[in-house]
């Protein structure tokens, strides 16, 4: 019997939906803007009557949510949304269920551009590491063959390790975790798109590097970002490091440097010599549909 799946990648600007059936076959792309269900005066029962549309003409037999927040361990409770704030603190997932009559599971959406990637190599690693600089500083561990959590559910957040200042360096900056200092506040998109608007207003965000790649603060950005990325190698020693986030995908950024300062700061020889460094070809469909691939790994492995 033919078995579908829906994959949902809810972002901060975007939600898209995908569905996939069990000879992995695409149907049903969509794509609208977050706000216009998370701003409702009932986000949850707006965010379930879109499924129930997604899937009116499909037998759905599980809905996967990729999420930009910390989830409990066992991937049942939102602990922390910063950018749909009506989903905080709730079983999201147990809730939809009930809404919907379907199934309903979730993971970080960095999870799902993760396996999205994994699922591309000729065969699934034992061990990856995924980065991907968007907004913020995602970060996916798979170990052992598959996603590592962490005890509280929070694991892979390297944006926010505590950046070293010295006393002449500038103030730390506020995260939207709460601290300050985070590698975030100045590895991330958030820090480029306020950097353009202080120094060349005038230009727009896709051809920042582009148009000004040589300029010092923008080569100091790239070495930062090579130093945290070789950190968390360096502790983990995984086979592959795969890359992507709409940082790294930006007009002429440059990946070639990128990947020349992480492999100098890596720990010679294994590690240096070792590690396999791949850039992710990510599009429009990649986090919904690596979502329909977690959906099809989750509720097969149910039955």
């Amino acid at each position: 019997m033919t078995q579908s799946w829906l994959g949902i990648d809810i972002g901060g600007t975007s939600t898209r939906f995908q569905i996939m059936d069990s000879d992995r076959q695409w149907q049903g792309f969509d794509k609208i803007a977050t706000r216009s269900w998370a701003t409702a005066d009932d986000a949850l029962s707006t965010l379930a009557g879109l499924i129930q549309a997604a899937v009116a003409k499909q037998n759905i037999h599980g809905v996967m949510l990729g999420l930009p927040g910390i989830l409990s361990r066992d991937r049942r409770q939102v602990l922390s949304l910063p950018f749909i704030q009506a989903l905080d603190h709730q079983p999201i997932a147990q809730l939809l269920s009930e809404k919907i009559g379907i199934p309903v599971a979730m993971d970080k959406d960095v999870n799902h551009l993760m396996l999205w990637d994994l699922m591309e190599l000729p065969q699934l690693p034992d061990n990856a590491v995924g980065i991907y600089p968007g907004t913020g500083l995602g970060n996916s561990l798979w170990l052992n063959g598959q996603f590592y959590h962490g005890h509280h559910g929070s694991s892979g957040e390297l944006g926010h390790i505590p950046l070293l200042h010295s006393a002449s360096a500038a103030a730390p900056l506020p995260c939207p975790c709460g601290n300050h200092g985070c590698v975030e506040t100045v590895t991330s998109g958030h820090w480029l798109s306020n950097w353009a608007q202080q120094h060349v207003p005038d230009t727009a965000m896709a051809q920042l590097f582009s148009r000004h790649h040589a300029h010092p603060d923008l080569q100091a950005f790239v070495q930062r970002l090579a130093q945290v990325i070789a950190i968390e190698i360096n502790i983990l020693d995984p086979e592959y490091l795969i890359l992507g986030g709409g940082v790294l995908g930006m007009n002429a950024f440059p990946l070639s440097s990128l990947r020349e300062q992480i492999i100098r700061h890596l720990r010679p020889p294994a590690t240096r010599d070792g590690l396999k460094i791949i850039f992710s070809k990510a599009t429009d469909y990649t986090g919904c549909r690596g979502a329909c691939y977690a959906a099809e790994r989750h509720f097969r492995r149910a039955l």
